[in-house]
C-alpha cells in the first residue's frame, strides 16, 4: 500500500480479500475504485466494504455532496481494519454493543460510523500490535499514519 500511495494512487476500497501473499510478499488485488489522486473521483461512490470504511468517508457518503473523493487517509484506515480483522478474525468495531445486529441495514451501519457511535472492539489476542491499529482506527484523517508510517509501527512491534 504504501508504494501504490507513494506512486499517487488511492485504492479506494482495500479489504481482505484484495491482497494476495506471494513469494515477492502481499500484491493488491481489485482495483475497481482505484484512481490517481489528480483524477476526477468517481461520479457516484457509496462505500467501500462497510466494516472498512473510515468515518469521514461514511459521513460524506451520506452528507454529500458526490462524488466522494476517496483519500489515502480512508486507504489507512482501510488497511488498520483490515490487519485487525486478520489478526482477530473479527470486525475491529463492535456491532452488538451499538445494538447493530446482523442484518441492519447498510445505511444505519453507516450512519453510526460516520458518528462514531460503534466502538471498538475489546478483543485483544495480539495487544501490542492491536494497540497501533487501535490508535489509526480512533485518529481523525489528519492524525493518520501514512501506510509507510504505519509499516514501521508494525515492524516495530515485538513478538
Amino acid at each position: 500500500m504504501a508504494a501504490f500511495h507513494a506512486d499517487g494512487w488511492v485504492h479506494g476500497d482495500l479489504q481482505p480479500q484484495h491482497g494476495i501473499h506471494t513469494d515477492d510478499g502481499v500484491r493488491l488485488l481489485d482495483f475497481a475504485w482505484s484512481r490517481r489522486l489528480d483524477s476526477t473521483p468517481w461520479p457516484t461512490f457509496d462505500g467501500t466494504m462497510i466494516h472498512l470504511t473510515a468515518p469521514e468517508l461514511a459521513a460524506r457518503i451520506i452528507n454529500g455532496p458526490q462524488p466522494v473523493d476517496t483519500t489515502q487517509t480512508a486507504d489507512v484506515y482501510a488497511l488498520a481494519g483490515t490487519l485487525w480483522t486478520c489478526v482477530t478474525g473479527k470486525w475491529p468495531l463492535d456491532y452488538a454493543t451499538a445494538s447493530l445486529e446482523p442484518g441492519t441495514p447498510v445505511e444505519e451501519i453507516r450512519k453510526a460510523m460516520a458518528h462514531r457511535a460503534v466502538p471498538m472492539s475489546t478483543a485483544t489476542p495480539w495487544p501490542a500490535l492491536q494497540a497501533r491499529l487501535r490508535h489509526v482506527l480512533l485518529a481523525a484523517p489528519d492524525d493518520r499514519p501514512t501506510a509507510a508510517e504505519l509499516a514501521q509501527l508494525i515492524e516495530a512491534v515485538d513478538g
